[in-house]
């Protein structure tokens, strides 16, 4: 592939905060500083996944955003039951994320939206299985 993913910023009104939630979420990631070195510690973590990352900037004020993730039936069921414990809503409908499903109205093995702190919408999503 020509093309990849390198990164992708998302604003947070705490980057650390931010990355360490989704990395406890997924269950996987390491949260590290990061940004030019002109820059303010502490306005840049990043969340570093498999090849590529999230990069959580320092924003007062942050506009949500959507962010979908294909991962594992073992990742997917680990990632629900730490949502659970914790009493964060949860769902499988990105108009009411917190209805408590996780079966997928897409018709594939797994569907759940969650919000994070900051307001964002994340999805996970069951990779199917090779045929």
């Amino acid at each position: 592939m020509a093309v990849t993913i390198d990164h992708v910023g998302i604003p947070a009104r705490d980057p650390e905060a931010a990355g360490t939630f989704l990395a406890w979420v997924l269950g996987e990631g390491a949260v590290v500083p990061d940004g030019p070195p002109d820059e303010e510690p502490g306005d840049m973590f990043s969340l570093v996944l498999d090849g590529w990352s999230l990069a959580f900037v320092r924003e007062a004020d942050p506009a949500p955003v959507h962010l979908a993730f294909r991962v594992t039936p073992a990742v997917f069921d680990a990632a629900v039951a730490r949502l659970a414990d914790r009493g964060i809503a949860f769902g499988n409908d990105p108009e009411d994320p917190a209805n408590g499903r996780t079966d997928d109205p897409l018709g594939g093995p797994g569907r759940a939206y969650f919000r994070d702190p900051d307001g964002h919408l994340h999805e996970l999503v069951i990779t199917p299985a090779p045929n």
